[in-house]
């Protein structure tokens, strides 16, 4: 955006190699500590002066882990020198570090030792100086006194440099390698003896005598930045797209067990299988089947009668406890189907990356939720107030409301619950016993007050009602996966925003 900003050069090394002690030469006083601590450089510190403006040189970061600027008068007008952590150390933050500041910088001086220059490390680093196109200049560290084996070693580092392809990423033309002598130290500053450096020195002297080799210079960093990013970006829009791909197949089979382990617990619930026989005994036991269903025909007063007979002072009513019963019965068989559908959705993504991952991070995925229970028992129970709401509503339109009102609403309210979970439409031969008696008993009882057409017109809402809760209680179980994928985060569009923000840069850069 601006080749006249200052220049960043970035002092790259393995832990130990000299690093500081260079920056602490370049500044001509210690500012960055040396010693036998490793990693020695713990906080990346710039040296710059105080005309130029030192860009974000790690943005995202927090500040505590950016970079620490000195700034100094007698530092070099136009260049931000910066002492980077060990690219090897055992900190993964300085690591990462490093690395940012790799892609930041406009002229990378390289150092290495004549024991460390074959390591496999260094070498990882440089290749992505290669990659990115940054400008090298080499500095080869603590080279044996005999001016031949010092020669040897720097022959043999150059003929590396050549087979890495880097001799040509070099700032002046071929990469100049400066070997420094063993012991070549200036105690007083912490630091190498600037005398060994004259050729960096120069280096630096030069870009800064002539500004149009270092607008050159910048505008280098800037495009090999530039060539590299189509292909990097690429890449990522390449994973971001897969990613999106194994997130939809995960969603798609999450809905599938859902719906499959809805459309089960629907089925079962229609077909009225699911409630314990004791439970459907307690309440023909209750309202005497028996004497209802002789004297149906006779009139509603001799139902209440026989119902009024039936009532135990001991709390709770028996209503009442159908009604738990009930419920608790239900809440079993969706916890059940929760279950089937949270241990099928759970295999299959345990044998994806990205699934395995949003299961590692909630364990609880691989069955129901815990307050799956409590909180469907909540909602039935609000269903089944605003049942004996309508009741009361329906049965004050009706002439009969004195003898529901004489039954109670409880037991009317029960015997509609008991209506809606257990019915004659699914029940075929040997399955046609107390699911089905009793369905007809409360069935007939509910239109001798109410009248047929309402009782069936009420049934169908009221089974409406409850398909919605259990539909919702599935959600809920299912929007736990979602939330667990959920920090994937990558929006829908973010490939092609990724494709179209490459193309726009390459448009705007500086010719």
């Amino acid at each position: 955006a601006n080749l006249g900003a200052p220049l960043v050069v970035v002092i790259m090394g393995s832990t130990g190699s000299g690093k500081s002690s260079l920056f602490n030469a370049l500044a001509g006083r210690p500012l960055s500590p040396s010693g036998v601590l490793r990693p020695t450089t713990r906080v990346a510190k710039a040296l710059a002066h105080p005309g130029d403006q030192v860009p974000d040189l790690t943005p995202g970061r927090r500040s505590g882990e950016r970079v620490e600027v000195v700034v100094a008068d007698d530092a070099r007008p136009g260049l931000v020198v910066v002492d980077a952590p060990d690219f090897d150390s055992v900190e993964v933050a300085n690591r990462a570090l490093a690395e940012e500041l790799l892609e930041a910088a406009d002229l990378v001086v390289f150092v290495t030792t004549a024991t460390r220059y074959a390591d496999e490390v260094p070498w990882t680093i440089l290749a992505r100086g290669r990659e990115r196109g940054v400008p090298l200049l080499a500095v080869i560290n603590r080279l044996p006194e005999s001016d031949a084996d010092a020669a040897a070693v720097v022959e043999d580092y150059r003929r590396m440099l050549d087979q890495g392809r880097l001799i040509s990423a070099g700032a002046f033309g071929d990469l100049e390698v400066v070997p420094v002598v063993e012991g070549a130290v200036d105690p007083s500053l912490d630091s190498l003896d600037r005398a060994a450096l004259v050729p960096l020195l120069d280096a630096f002297d030069r870009l800064l005598a002539d500004e149009t080799a270092r607008r050159r210079l910048a505008r280098r960093a800037v495009a090999a930045a530039l060539s590299g990013l189509p292909a990097a970006v690429e890449e990522v829009a390449t994973e971001v797209d897969q990613e999106a791909a194994a997130a939809a197949d995960l969603l798609a089979r999450l809905h599938s067990s859902y719906r499959e382990m809805y459309r089960d617990l629907w089925s079962e619930l229609s077909r009225g299988t699911f409630l314990r026989a004791e439970v459907l005994r307690q309440w023909q036991d209750f309202v005497g089947a028996g004497q209802v269903a002789r004297v149906i025909s006779t009139g509603v007063g001799r139902i209440a009668t026989a119902l009024r007979g039936m009532f135990r002072p001991d709390p709770p009513p028996a209503a009442l406890e159908v009604r738990e019963a009930a419920f608790a019965d239900l809440v079993a068989v969706a916890i059940k189907h929760a279950d089937r559908a949270a241990a099928r959705t759970a295999g299959f993504w345990s044998e994806d990356r990205f699934g395995a991952e949003a299961l590692a991070r909630d364990h609880t995925l691989w069955g129901a939720s815990a307050g799956m229970g409590e909180a469907l028992e909540k909602e039935l129970e609000e269903w089944a107030a605003d049942l004996n709401v309508q009741i009361r509503v329906l049965g004050e339109r009706r002439r009969g409301w004195a003898q529901a009102a004489t039954i109670g609403v409880n037991v009317l309210g029960t015997s509609a619950i008991l209506a809606v979970f257990v019915h004659t439409g699914g029940l075929t031969g040997t399955e046609v016993g107390i699911a089905a008696a009793t369905a007809m008993v409360n069935q007939a009882l509910l239109a001798a007050i109410f009248g047929e057409a309402n009782v069936a017109a009420f049934v169908t809402r009221a089974r409406e009602k409850l398909g919605e809760i259990l539909e919702r209680a599935m959600a809920a179980e299912r929007d736990r996966f979602e939330q667990a994928l959920a920090p994937l985060g990558t929006p829908a569009d973010l490939a092609a925003r990724l494709r179209t923000a490459v193309a726009a840069a390459l448009e705007a850069s500086p010719s």
